[in-house]
């Protein structure tokens, strides 16, 4: 093959591709196939020691711990000269023969390619056979450092960005880790940093507004806001706003005496004195009466009730979150909301996504409504390859809460382990497959590319896989020759997608 032509090919692969561990991972194997080595890997130097990035060709849950192992020697003298440098026997070198890598990887021949960024070199391209001595022709010796010399700023960025990646799940460990999100089932960057906001004012007396569609879990955010609080010892008290004439939700706020009003036949505390060194979650806030909006802003200036009919004030010390689905904005534009009392509710205001706009949750919350729902002790359902692409495809205007009630609604009508598409509602089972499903892009961020790429990225296999292990009745390894797929490999986009594919594999012989 002509080298300057595949470096033509990288370099258009360089400039049009965003995404950098793919992307140099793909490099990588091109390269691998164009010299013809048995295996590669970048490795950078790191705190004082080399690490293997991007390995091609290098299971290491299968290799043995010699075969993991490379000539450190050879690594350190390629970034300390800078030049390319090529091994064909490493035991017959007198540089390296000597080298506990070199005598644990036995005979070998062996490629490493400098990487330069930003001035300096941070790295090397290794390639390796160990199949034969001498492995590498001068055209591949060639073809790789021109390559070192093109892609080295790009596979810097791309490690560092890997790095970051790596750190930004670290955090996202830490933070599902230390605080109860009990109920919260998300990994979507969105949902995780509107967690990451809850956990960081949890433990403040801050009044927070809860902004969301039907459905996107207001009250598993304010059950989160206190629990996560110095409070959590103390009551969470809960009053829907809808629905109540003004009298009444007056009186189920601030509480009454006796005769206060027809029926108020014996003192009642009220809501904020219940919940006195809680919290209060007062659910669609934008349904209070103008006039009990009056009051209730009394109480968040001074921290004081008066019982409907009661001539004493009382205080009590309650930390209020509010949550609506409406724009409350808007409503005091409109004379329907106090514009006072909307700046009090929202001195933190966590804004919750739309599932449609978090799709790559959806096989997590699947999995997890399966398990709440399935009564069928010995069985693993599983959803069917339409069902599963409905399920995906849906938009899911209810949200969380409709989502589970579809996962409920099919585990009380299966006669089975098998979840088929006739089991969904009917706007659900029309949703797929068919024509794909439009993205919901909101502020139009990287983060949300990655999100819906990996969404999308995600579909295709779960189908793919469906479609392999079905014709081959679930047998990994006839799986694995079949497709061409390492073994290893398979095994690993199975365990990334069973919540959908459930028990299909049967047999990893």
């Amino acid at each position: 093959m002509d080298h300057h032509a595949e470096l033509y090919r990288i370099s258009k692969i360089l400039l049009s591709e965003e995404d950098d561990r793919h992307t140099a991972e793909r490099l990588l194997r091109r390269v691998v196939e164009q010299t013809g080595a048995e295996r590669g890997f970048i490795v950078v130097r790191e705190e004082g020691s080399y690490q293997q990035k991007f390995e091609i060709r290098y299971d290491r849950a299968s290799v043995s711990r010699a075969e993991r192992r490379f000539s450190r020697t050879l690594v350190r003298e390629a970034i300390a000269t800078g030049e390319p440098i090529y091994i064909p026997d490493l035991l017959d070198d007198e540089r390296f023969a000597d080298a506990e890598s070199a005598l644990a990887i036995g005979r070998s021949s062996a490629l490493a390619a400098p990487l330069t960024g930003a001035g300096e070199v941070y790295g090397v391209v290794y390639l390796e056979n160990r199949q034969r001595a001498d492995g590498f022709s001068p055209e591949s010796r060639a073809f790789l450092a021109e390559f070192a010399e093109v892609a080295g700023i790009f596979i810097r960025r791309a490690l560092d960005r890997q790095a970051l990646e790596e750190r930004r799940r670290s955090l996202e460990s830490d933070l599902l880790s230390q605080h109860d999100f009990a109920g919260i089932i998300a990994r979507h960057p969105r949902m995780l940093e509107v967690l990451k906001l809850v956990a960081q004012v949890a433990d403040s007396d801050a009044s927070v507004l809860v902004r969301g569609e039907t459905g996107t879990g207001k009250e598993l955010i304010a059950r989160a806001l206190h629990v996560n609080s110095s409070r959590r010892d103390r009551p969470l008290v809960m009053l829907h706003c809808s629905a109540l004439p003004a009298t009444l939700l007056e009186a189920e706020l601030f509480g009454h005496v006796a005769g206060a009003f027809t029926d108020a036949r014996r003192d009642r505390r009220g809501r904020l004195a219940a919940a006195h060194g809680g919290t209060l979650l007062l659910d669609e806030v934008a349904e209070i009466p103008v006039e009990v909006q009056a009051k209730l802003l009394r109480f968040l200036q001074f921290g004081e009730i008066q019982r409907v009919g009661s001539d004493q004030v009382e205080r009590v010390d309650v930390r209020i979150v509010a949550a609506t689905h409406r724009d409350l904005r808007e409503l005091s534009r409109e004379g329907r909301f106090r514009e006072d009392l909307y700046f009090r509710l929202k001195v933190i205001e966590v804004e919750l996504p739309p599932l449609r706009q978090r799709s790559s949750d959806v096989p997590l919350l699947l999995e997890h409504f399966l398990d709440r729902h399935w009564r069928r002790p010995g069985e693993n359902p599983q959803w069917t390859m339409l069902a599963a692409a409905a399920l995906r495809t849906y938009d899911y205007p209810g949200n969380v809460r409709e989502l589970e009630h579809v996962v409920e609604r099919a585990c009380l009508l299966a006669t089975g382990p098998t979840l088929d598409v006739g089991l969904l509602p009917p706007e659900v089972a029309g949703a797929g497959p068919g024509e794909a499903r439009p993205i919901g892009f909101d502020k139009l961020t990287r983060e949300e590319l990655t999100a819906a790429r990996e969404a999308r990225i995600a579909e295709v296999e779960q189908e793919f896989l469906r479609a392999l292990m079905e014709r081959c009745r679930g047998n990994v390894s006839q799986a694995a020759r079949e497709s061409g797929l390492h073994r290893s490999y398979l095994q690993k986009l199975l365990a990334r997608h069973r919540p959908i594919l459930g028990d299909l594999v049967r047999s990893t012989d």
